[in-house]
């Protein structure tokens, strides 16, 4: 089998998925007006909702003072600082940068919370442990490195394994059955923010199959989408990830960063499973086979009483 490797896999797939400076099509951007007072207020507008973490660099900066911001923020809209004058009859001159990634600096992982295998209730499910890819060009695994591949047969329902927000989604590629791939950036996946700052990747799938939208609630065995493959139908999978924003961060990877010499902003969870019809929950182990179990108790799990009574009269 082949590993399809491009330039653009640089960004997508060994930055942890999710990091985001410039581009044309940004999912941020940074704006700034001059308020009479000869204050200046910054204010940011994002497509995809979710926690996202931003560093804003002052590149120059006369007749004010203020500290470079690097800060977790959530929604569409807000405003990031505001630069007061020192002399509030001058105005402020500055110059600036930005960056961005997904995810909640502030995050709070629950590490041994269970989860539930995405797919439907006493389904067998053969796991595979998957290799960090960058170690090929010499970088080292970002921290606690865990993600799964998922063997399916063709069109499998994929569920939530967890409560949480939908906050990006990409569904835009079909496979290349000319060729068989270990890899290849060139897939559609969902992302779900969790209560506890985690996110959840959910990877390779079909193509228009995608039953979920952005800011869209989800539960467990809420269906998301329908698995894909890289290439041939019968190579169907899930590739299953959970992960969340390192709270030591100080700058990003710019665009001079290699494979061999990048960072991580990543943390990876090794997730606790529910398995069989017992209830029992256990770490997963390569190349081994599972049953899919979730009950009522696990579904409500995370739910407020008000979210309890609404799924009740559905």
């Amino acid at each position: 089998m082949n590993l399809k490797i491009s330039n653009h896999l640089l960004v997508v797939f060994f930055l942890s998925f999710l990091q985001f400076t410039h581009a044309q099509d940004k999912p941020l951007e940074i704006s700034y007006i001059r308020n009479s007072d000869n204050s200046v207020t910054f204010s940011f507008n994002k497509k995809n909702p979710g926690s996202t973490f931003v560093i804003l660099d002052f590149n120059q900066l006369t007749n004010s003072s203020s500290s470079d911001i690097r800060r977790t923020f959530n929604g569409s809209a807000g405003v990031l600082t505001t630069l007061k004058p020192i002399d509030p009859k001058k105005g402020i001159g500055f110059s600036y940068s930005y960056t961005y990634i997904d995810g909640n600096s502030r995050a709070k992982p629950e590490l041994d919370f269970k989860y539930i295998f995405p797919f439907q209730n006493n389904k067998k499910i053969k796991v595979r442990k998957l290799s960090y890819l960058g170690k090929k060009f010499g970088n080292t695994d970002p921290k606690n490195w865990t993600s799964f591949q998922f063997l399916t047969v063709p069109n499998d329902t994929i569920y939530a394994a967890r409560m949480g927000e939908v906050i990006k989604i990409v569904d835009e590629f079909n496979p290349d059955s000319t060729v068989e791939y270990d890899f290849s950036k060139d897939s559609n996946y969902i992302v779900v923010e969790h209560d506890d700052g985690t996110l959840a990747r959910y990877g390779v799938l079909k193509k228009n199959s995608i039953m979920v939208k952005l800011g869209t609630k989800v539960y467990p065995l809420t269906p998301i989408a329908i698995t894909g493959s890289y290439d041939k139908p019968e190579n169907s999978q899930l590739r299953f990830s959970v992960f969340y924003l390192d709270d030591d961060i100080t700058e990003l990877n710019d665009s001079n960063s290699t494979l061999s010499n990048q960072k991580h902003y990543y943390i990876y969870v090794d997730p606790l499973f529910y398995n069989g019809k017992d209830g029992s929950t256990s770490k997963l182990t390569d190349n081994t086979d599972y049953i899919a179990y979730c009950n009522n108790d696990i579904i409500e799990a995370e739910m407020t009483k008000r979210e309890k009574k609404k799924r009740l009269k559905e």
